[in-house]
């Protein structure tokens, strides 16, 4: 029988209303996310609900401030995992990417729901304090490039490779700028994302120590656990994790992502449904080019279209 794959993704896929329409009309994901943003509201006096259905902002207007995004997305694609429990279907493998690793842990009820919470926005609050601003470019052109153009490799660093025709580089402002205008110059387009700092990159060396202490409550072992829980793949590793240390949550942000990479890991890949938590689906796009002919299942997109999407997906799906 073919497995359920959920990909959960991080910053630069959110915007300002995603899964709106779940919010108002799905009583499992608005029940989940009220959850959540009541940890915020006590722990830090706002809501990231407040935030990202704010009605006097839409899609044009930046979601860019770090500890509210990275508790809005944490939020999302937990309750979005919570509300396709409610209808029976569950995970046989998650498959986490940056930030969505800390969400994957979550729905695979390795880590409390509130604890990967409080870690994702304390780590921005960090962050926020402890590092310049920076950022990170996505690039439409051959990673190639990242060698052939002095100015790429002077300026910035690779922080993910997702296929033949797609990197994303993470850097210092000024540095990102050059490299933009270097890739327009050979005619490739290079799109800044909703980022403001310069993750899966050495600036995160400086705050080793601090992510680590901050990450205390993520330690497990899973050698000897369960074996009906659903596996967890590493986009760090690009392997199944068995055991969780606190430094791992540094080498997440810190080192680059492998996503497409970790897709090998999922036992019986080619066969598998993969269902993608992500704000804006932005995994399963990546897989069209980079695994084509793989069954992907985006929900959350601009479009307002995640109810329709989620009866698609458990007519396929479920018996």
């Amino acid at each position: 029988m073919s497995s359920t794959v959920y990909l959960l993704g991080g910053q630069g896929s959110q915007y300002m209303g995603m899964a709106s329409s779940l919010y108002e009309q799905n009583s499992e994901f608005r029940h989940n996310m009220g959850r959540l943003d009541a940890v915020c509201l006590d722990r830090y006096g706002w809501s990231p609900a407040a935030a990202m259905y704010d009605p006097s902002l839409g899609l044009n207007d930046a979601f860019d401030d770090l500890a509210k995004s990275n508790a809005a997305i944490f939020m999302v694609e937990y309750s979005l995992g919570a509300a396709l429990a409610a209808e029976g279907l569950k995970p046989d493998v998650l498959v986490g990417s940056s930030l969505g690793e800390f969400g994957a842990l979550a729905v695979a009820g390795h880590v409390a729901p509130e604890d990967g919470l409080r870690f994702v926005v304390d780590m921005a609050l960090l962050l926020e304090k402890a590092l310049p601003r920076g950022g990170m470019l996505a690039v439409l052109g051959d990673p190639r490039l990242y060698e052939e153009l002095p100015i790429l490799h002077q300026h910035t660093e690779v922080a993910s490779v997702n296929h033949d025709g797609h990197f994303v580089l993470s850097g210092a402002p000024q540095g990102l700028e050059r490299a933009a205008a270097a890739l327009k110059e050979r005619g490739l387009m290079a799109v800044p994302l909703p980022v403001s700092k310069a993750f899966h990159s050495s600036a995160l060396d400086s705050v080793r120590e601090e992510i680590t202490a901050l990450a205390e409550s993520f330690a497990f072992d899973l050698s000897d656990g369960d074996s009906t829980a659903p596996l967890v793949v590493s986009s760090t590793t690009a392997d199944v994790l068995t055991k969780w240390a606190p430094e791992d949550c540094w080498k997440t942000l810190r080192r680059p992502i492998g996503f497409t990479k970790s897709l090998a890991a999922v036992p019986g890949a080619s066969e598998a449904r993969y269902v993608d938590l992500t704000p804006s689906s932005t995994l399963s796009t990546i897989m069209k080019t980079s695994h084509r002919g793989y069954r992907t299942y985006p929900i959350i997109t601009p479009f307002g279209t995640e109810l329709a999407h989620i009866k698609t997906l458990l007519a396929d799906l479920l018996p």
